[in-house]
């Protein structure tokens, strides 16, 4: 059975260490906190408060990886977007001397202005362990101008 670590910041946690520790969590656990949270509140909080940006941060028992999901408190207050940052290495290719060279470079998956309904699909392949499918999605975003 797989088990997660889950820590969720919010608003009115000031200091960094200052997160609520929930842990050995299933799937369908993970997944209930996350559709839980009310990220329109969370952001409303924060614009009251101007305190720490709300963050979900899951850690997976068995790979000891990490997926950072965190709602990006200086955009648009009508359609959320969030940034998730994994500890999961990706190769991806690197073009140098003006696009005629090229050659692969390791990176971490991370992910900028998500919007509600991608950041859940990449949770869930997170929480399927199919890193295969988060590399492709990192992939996919590196070329789509």
């Amino acid at each position: 059975m797989d088990s997660f670590d889950l820590k969720i910041r919010y608003p009115h946690h000031i200091d960094l260490k200052d997160v609520e520790q929930l842990g050995a969590l299933n799937t369908i656990g993970v997944l209930t906190r996350f559709d839980k949270m009310g990220w329109k509140q969370q952001l409303s909080r924060w614009l009251q408060l101007d305190g720490a940006s709300p963050t979900f941060t899951i850690t997976d028992g068995k790979t000891e990886r990490t997926i950072e999901i965190v709602l990006n408190t200086y955009g648009s207050a009508q359609e959320l977007k969030f940034i998730v940052k994994t500890d999961i290495p990706v190769l991806v290719d690197k073009k140098q001397v003006f696009g005629l060279i090229k050659r692969q470079a390791k990176e971490k998956i991370h992910f900028n202005q998500l919007s509600l309904m991608q950041v859940k699909t990449y949770l869930t392949a997170f929480l399927k362990q199919d890193t295969d499918a988060l590399a492709r999605y990192y992939q996919e975003s590196k070329y789509v101008v």
